[in-house]
C-alpha cells in the first residue's frame, strides 16, 4: 500500500504521489506590474509640490504680518490710554524753583544771596575731598559783611519729586564727612567736603548740592542742579605705580 497517501491504491512507493507531492511544495513566482513613470511627470510633480510649498509659505506670512500688525495697533492703543489717564505735566519735574519752595516756604524776600567762588567739581568722585568758598553778597552783587555771624550747613537732595534731604547713603553711613558745617559772615570756607556714595543709585543720576544758612532766612541758599557723584577716580601716579609694581613682579 502507498505510504504517501491512503486514497491511493499503489504498492509501496511505485506510484505517482511522489511526483505530486513534489510538484506541490513548488511556489510559482507572481507576476508584479512594472510602472513606468517618465522624467517629465517626475519633474511635473515635483514642481506643483514646489508650488504648493510656496503658496502655503505665502499664506502663512500674510497671517503673521497681519497678526503682528494687529499687535501693534493695540499695544500702541494702550499707550494713548495709560498716557490719557497719567499725563505728565510740569509737577512731575523737579527743579531749584521746587527745591527752594521746599526750603523757603513762600519767603521769597532775600537781601543777601550765597556766590561761589571757585567751581565745584564736575562730576565730583566718591571719598574724594573737595573745596568750597563762598562770599555774601548784597542784591547788587556787591561782596558784604554781615550783621553777626550765621551758621551755613552742606545738605544734598534727591531730585525725586518731592525733593528728598539725604543724610544716609545706600550702605547705612553718613552720605557726607567732613567740613560740612562752618561759621561766617564774609567769607565761608568748607575746607573738606566728601561724598560717599555715587549719584547712579538715585533717579536721574544726579544730585541736588545744596548750602543752606542756618536761623537766616534773609540770606537766599545756595541751589547747585545737577550735582554728580561718580566711583572714585585712580589718579595717573598711581595707577602707573601700581603697572610698575606688577611688572616687577611678574619679572621676578
Amino acid at each position: 500500500m502507498c505510504k504517501l497517501s491512503n486514497l491511493c491504491q499503489g504498492h509501496d512507493t511505485n506510484c505517482d504521489c511522489k511526483t505530486s507531492l513534489y510538484q506541490c511544495e513548488i511556489i510559482k513566482p507572481v507576476p508584479i506590474p512594472l510602472m513606468k513613470c517618465s522624467e517629465s511627470d517626475f519633474m511635473e510633480t515635483f514642481i506643483r509640490i514646489i508650488s504648493q510649498q510656496n503658496e502655503l509659505i505665502k499664506s502663512i506670512a500674510e497671517q503673521t504680518k497681519a497678526t503682528l500688525e494687529k499687535i501693534s495697533e493695540l499695544v500702541n492703543q494702550d499707550s494713548i490710554e495709560k498716557a490719557q489717564i497719567n499725563p505728565v505735566t510740569n509737577e512731575d519735574i523737579t527743579t531749584s524753583t521746587t527745591l527752594l519752595h521746599t526750603l523757603c516756604g513762600e519767603n521769597t524776600n532775600f537781601s543777601h544771596f550765597l556766590h561761589l567762588d571757585n567751581d565745584i567739581p564736575t562730576p565730583a568722585y566718591k571719598e574724594r575731598a573737595f573745596s568750597l568758598i563762598l562770599s555774601i553778597q548784597d542784591l547788587q552783587g556787591n561782596k558784604t559783611i554781615l550783621p553777626r555771624t550765621v551758621i551755613f550747613k552742606v545738605l544734598l537732595y534727591t531730585a525725586e519729586n518731592p525733593p528728598k534731604l539725604l543724610s544716609i547713603s545706600t550702605s547705612g553711613d553718613k552720605i557726607m564727612r567732613g567740613t560740612l558745617e562752618v561759621e561766617g559772615e564774609s567769607v565761608i570756607f568748607f575746607r573738606k567736603i566728601i561724598v560717599k556714595e555715587v549719584t547712579s543709585h538715585f533717579r536721574n543720576g544726579s544730585l541736588f548740592f545744596v548750602i543752606v544758612p542756618k536761623d537766616a532766612d534773609y540770606i537766599k541758599p545756595l541751589i547747585i542742579e545737577n550735582f554728580i557723584i561718580k566711583a572714585r577716580k585712580m589718579p595717573n601716579d598711581e595707577i602707573k605705580k601700581k603697572c610698575k609694581i606688577a611688572q616687577d613682579e611678574v619679572q621676578v
